[in-house]
């Protein structure tokens, strides 16, 4: 009897991997039920592809060699299913072997005589130990054991969920970077929603044909955060209007970002996931980024900021300058490691100062033509996320920017970028006031009262002591910087 599977969108499993295949799955044939067969080889023609190659089998029957279109998997499922078409056998013609017919590429789902419950659904039916092209990330325990420790014997499926597992390769939306891919899954516990989030929002702003990868993040490199939240830039930006959603899709889209005003909604989750293209797929990272809701609060102060306090245009844009600015040149590439470092620390909800901090000193002072921050980063950065994200006291703040701006200043009109160093590489805070103190006599400046007193447990006004001395360190250099930038140049700069 002919094996078949019943697709419902009552049916989510609370899997990432295997919900987005359902959900392809349902896009394509709805619900009811249909023949594993049928569905089956109709996947097998949309992953396994032309290659714009030409290849030549032996025709046994005509004894002639003939001319094929070659077929492979397509990107980036051929990082991770690594079946060769079957080429039938091969014979020997003037000392060279060639297959009797164009490789064909099969898979098959060979269940259990019995019934057995299904790893992923629960479901009692008869099951499949899960291949590579079913679940790419659990089906090699010694692995991904950690992650799914009940599945240290191996994954059994259902044949319904080895379906949705290889449907999961076309619902994904990924991105290529030298010889590195980041992998991302946005999901929705919600199977309806789900459904929806990929029919109204991530089909229509898919890329297709390229092979770079099938979405353009804001930014990306060649590390997972970077590029991690480059992506969700790229999302954000078409929440308050868009030129390829519908009206309805923005609206959906708003929704799960809490942009309308309900915080508390089901919200969506992003998996990110790293690999090394090789004999088989390297996985060397899998993030789950959750709280998105609180970050779209946060890169809405950032834009609202941009144009309240520095009356820039385009807020989005400026936003995206500001953060895809950390990398170095290194011949003809970029180093993209202090973007994925401040990436990595907002979307965690850390503290990016101390990479700021090694950005300016390390990087854009010690460059030919040395150059401050963008417009706009120590607010962005400094004064607006340390306010709400570690509810740093705001006037206290104020006082500390204004004071490291006159510090920068000053040490640029004494030619005192020595007292910048000693400040930024005060390792105790006995070494933090003695430079302060040097700061009053060598600059004439007057040290802000609330800077001396110090708190038990070395806090000053309620922060940790080096916090403080980051945030100098970080408004003296970017200002002494900015003094000495033509301001010709810097305009130009952020005009470019």
């Amino acid at each position: 009897m002919e094996e078949t599977v019943y697709l419902s969108i009552e049916q989510q499993t609370g899997n990432f991997w295997i919900d987005n295949g359902l959900v392809y799955l349902l896009l394509r044939w709805g619900e009811g039920k249909y023949p594993v067969k049928d569905i089956l080889n109709e996947l097998m023609d949309k992953l396994v592809q032309p290659t714009g190659n030409k290849g030549e089998y032996y025709d046994v029957q005509k004894q002639q060699l003939r001319e094929y279109d070659k077929r492979n998997w397509v990107a980036p499922v051929n990082l991770f299913i690594k079946v060769s078409g079957d080429p039938g056998g091969k014979v020997e013609v003037n000392g060279k072997r060639y297959p009797i017919r164009p490789p064909e590429f099969q898979l098959d789902i060979k269940l259990s005589k019995k019934q057995s419950v299904c790893d992923v659904c629960g479901q009692a039916a008869r099951v499949t130990d899960a291949k590579m092209w079913m679940y790419p990330f659990v089906v090699d325990p010694g692995n991904f054991g950690n992650f799914y420790s009940g599945t240290k014997r191996g994954l059994r499926l259902c044949a319904r969920c080895a379906l949705a597992g290889l449907a999961a390769y076309l619902s994904w939306w990924w991105r290529r970077q030298g010889s590195d891919a980041v992998h991302f899954f946005l999901f929705h516990t919600d199977l309806s929603d789900l459904q929806r989030l990929h029919q109204e929002v991530l089909r229509p702003l898919q890329l297709t044909g390229e092979s770079g990868g099938n979405v353009r993040p804001a930014f990306s490199g060649k590390y997972l955060h970077e590029t991690t939240l480059g992506v969700l830039l790229f999302l954000f930006s078409h929440i308050p209007s868009s030129d390829v959603l519908l009206e309805k899709a923005r609206q959906f889209l708003a929704s799960l970002f809490g942009a309308n005003g309900v915080a508390d909604a089901p919200s969506v989750v992003l998996y990110a996931v790293r690999g090394v293209p090789a004999q088989a797929f390297d996985m060397k990272e899998l993030k789950e980024f959750s709280h998105l809701q609180r970050l779209y609060r946060l890169y809405e102060g950032w834009k609202r900021g941009m144009e309240e306090i520095y009356d820039l245009p385009h807020p989005h844009q400026r936003v995206v300058r500001v953060l895809e600015q950390f990398y170095a040149r290194r011949q003809r590439e970029q180093e993209t490691l202090w973007r994925d470092r401040i990436a990595r620390a907002v979307l965690h909800w850390d503290d990016p100062l101390p990479v700021l901090e090694e950005f300016l000193f390390d990087v854009l002072v010690k460059q030919d033509n040395p150059r401050p921050l963008r417009q706009g980063t120590d607010w962005m950065l400094v004064d607006y996320y340390l306010k709400e994200v570690f509810q740093m006291d705001e006037q206290f703040i104020r006082t500390l920017s204004r004071f490291g701006h006159a510090l920068g200043a000053a040490a640029h009109e004494k030619s005192e970028m020595g007292l910048l160093y000693a400040l930024r590489n005060a390792k105790n805070v006995e070494e933090f006031y003695r430079v302060l103190n040097d700061v009053q006599f060598r600059l004439s400046l007057t040290v802000p009262e609330s800077l001396l007193q110090l708190e038990k447990g070395d806090r000053i006004a309620g922060a940790a002591w080096r916090r403080v001395k980051h945030m100098l360190a970080i408004y003296a250099m970017n200002n002494y910087l900015r003094k000495e930038t033509p301001r010709e140049q810097d305009e130009n700069r952020e005009e470019a």
